[in-house]
């Protein structure tokens, strides 16, 4: 099976901002996200897909720099963006990566990818639901359900929702321990206190700014017996 990264990032967040320009190691959160999902073995193409309004045009520059596709879409039915931005890809598999999860790791992306592959399952992700890792959807249940249009209002806005909560619905899962991990930790960028938090780590573990960084992860999120 092929697969196809879309990320998600916007410029209007209510509760940061601009979120997406602040940076970690020099880097901003979408330039960084590019490069994790660039890093991802195997992976067909790689999509930055954003919403309409005119100011969300200034990521076009960075993505498109790092080899990233820019696509806007709808400003606010996220659900509908996402399935217009793959809706004439080959990809059998979409991966769906939020650009605030700025310590998702490639190889817990890939293991996803791999086990929903292996379980031919419509969904796939790490329990409860990593920060460190995408979610995996096939394409073809994603249009789907979008095409049905019986969506709820938090499917219409996290894309994955009412897949994730089907009961007929294939699912393959990882633990949240997956990788020496703790999983159910939270590090991402969506307040004021993420961004102290963020900032934080740079000065205190300098390895984070590689991509690749499980080994720091480990020690910063361990698993507790």
């Amino acid at each position: 099976m092929s697969a196809i990264i879309v990320m998600q990032g916007r410029l209007r967040s209510a509760r940061l901002p601009g979120k997406g320009f602040f940076t970690f190691f020099g880097q901003t959160m979408w330039e960084r996200a590019c490069d994790i999902a660039r890093a991802v073995p195997g992976v067909e193409e790689v999509v930055f897909a954003t919403g309409d309004l005119p100011e969300n045009f200034l990521m076009k520059p960075l993505v498109e720099a790092k080899g990233a596709r820019f696509f806007a879409g709808s400003e606010d039915h996220v659900l509908q963006r996402f399935c217009a931005a793959v809706e004439n890809s080959r990809a059998d598999l979409v991966v769906r990566m939020t650009c605030d999860n700025y310590l998702m790791q490639p190889e817990f992306i890939a293991a996803v990818i791999a086990a929903t592959e292996a379980a031919r399952a419509d969904y796939g992700f790490i329990e409860p639901l990593s920060h460190f890792a995408g979610e995996v959807i096939r394409r073809e249940c994603l249009l789907e359900e979008y095409g049905r249009g019986q969506y709820s209002a938090a499917g219409r806005e996290h894309v994955t929702w009412d897949i994730r909560h089907s009961p007929t619905l294939g699912k393959a899962t990882l633990p949240a321990d997956f990788g020496g991990v703790n999983h159910r930790a939270g590090l991402t960028l969506d307040n004021l206190e993420d961004l102290i938090q963020l900032k934080r780590l740079e000065q205190s573990h300098p390895a984070l700014a590689q991509v690749r960084c499980v080994g720091e992860l480990r020690e910063i999120c361990p698993v507790r017996p």
